[in-house]
Formats: structure tokens, C-alpha cells, sequence
């Protein structure tokens, strides 16, 4: 084949599949979920919990915080992922994470942090 037919060829197929990954991001998205549904079954799945901070740790690598709904979990939210959100005790949070278990019990390990109020 001629270097043209191959050029035209690797063009068209490149952006049919930027095209295609434009239609599948459009499609993705993490449902929210309550923490009442959220047990150590789902480990290892992404979700998103609003909730409200009753408890804080700050420290210089994590902060840990317990948030509300009805129930408690304890979510940790490492430093690089959200350095510039001044999370404070009473705030309503989105958290976006993944479920993980430490010492037998339920956390989240959030990956977005977002105060909405």
C-alpha cells in the first residue's frame, strides 16, 4: 500500500475511536448511593455518599473523617487528592471512593472530596 492510503487509513481510525470514547464517558457514571445499602459485600466498588462531617482528624498525609446520613462510615481522604478542600465539621460533603474494609469494618477510601454545603 502507499504510504498516503496508510496515512488516510490511521487518521479515520483514530478519530472513529476518539469518537467512541467521547459516547462511552458521556454513558459512565457512579450512582449515589445511601450508606444503609453500602456493606462489605460491595468492597473493592466505586460509589458516591453525601453526607454530613460529625468528626475530623487532620493530619499531614490523611484526614479521616466520619460522616452521617442515618448511619456513620469513616471515609480517608488522602492529601494528594484534595489538598485545596478545607473540609470542616459540620459541612455537607459528596464523596466519590471506594469501599474498602480495615479492621473488619466498613470504610471508604474517597478519591473526590466536594462540600456542598
Amino acid at each position: 500500500m502507499k504510504e498516503k492510503t496508510l496515512l488516510k487509513i490511521a487518521l479515520i481510525v483514530s478519530l472513529a475511536g476518539l469518537l467512541i470514547l467521547y459516547i462511552i464517558s458521556d454513558n459512565i457514571s457512579i450512582q449515589e448511593k445511601t450508606l444503609e445499602k453500602i456493606t462489605l459485600e460491595n468492597k473493592d466498588e466505586m460509589v458516591k455518599v453525601r453526607g454530613i462531617v460529625s468528626r475530623l482528624t487532620d493530619t499531614e498525609r490523611v484526614t479521616i473523617m466520619e460522616i452521617t446520613q442515618p448511619t456513620e462510615v469513616t471515609v480517608v481522604l488522602f492529601k494528594g487528592n484534595n489538598e485545596s478542600t478545607p473540609i470542616k465539621e459540620g459541612n455537607e460533603v459528596e464523596i466519590i471512593g471506594k469501599v474498602d474494609e480495615y479492621e473488619k469494618k466498613m470504610e471508604i477510601i474517597a478519591q473526590r472530596a466536594r462540600i456542598i454545603r
